[in-house]
């Protein structure tokens, strides 16, 4: 018994392509409409709740004289608009980051921690899944374990 193989032709490909040329056209669209009425105030998209759960102030500092714990620190920089970039980079891809700022030989210095952490374990485990994760980012390269009282 003789099986016929389908003969595949160019048409057969070009309607493939049409198909996905118009599929991305329709997504397109429906993506522009949606931009469309959140601009209006007509819906409004949900925010990520990494992003709605850390957020910055100057005078944060989860290390403070009551609490004593362990941080891993990504980043410093004297620009708080960077820590800020920084922090919440790390927030959307769902770690718990804060920024710290502090007086360096009279400079300000913001630091960008995740954490805090009860036990060393915790962070180190933590510094290296995010070594693991993000293995060319330079602020991870040079991350370390501090410590507060």
């Amino acid at each position: 018994m003789l099986t016929k193989t389908p003969n595949f032709t160019l048409r057969h490909y070009q309607k493939g392509a049409s198909n996905l040329v118009i599929g991305l056209l329709i997504a397109a669209i429906a993506f522009l409409g949606l931009l469309y009425l959140k601009s209006r105030g007509i819906i409004s998209m949900p925010t990520s709740i990494s992003s709605a759960a850390t957020t910055i102030n100057q005078t944060i500092n989860p290390f403070s004289d009551d609490y004593s714990g362990y941080g891993v620190q990504i980043a410093a920089s004297h620009y708080l608009d960077e820590a800020k970039d920084v922090m919440q980079k790390f927030a959307d891809a769902g770690y718990s980051s804060f920024v710290v700022s502090s007086n360096i030989r009279g400079s300000m210095m913001y630091q960008v921690r995740l954490g805090p952490y009860p036990h060393r374990a915790e962070a180190k485990a933590i510094k290296d899944k995010v070594k693991r994760r993000f293995p060319r980012n330079r602020n991870v390269k040079q991350s370390f374990i501090v410590y507060r009282d």
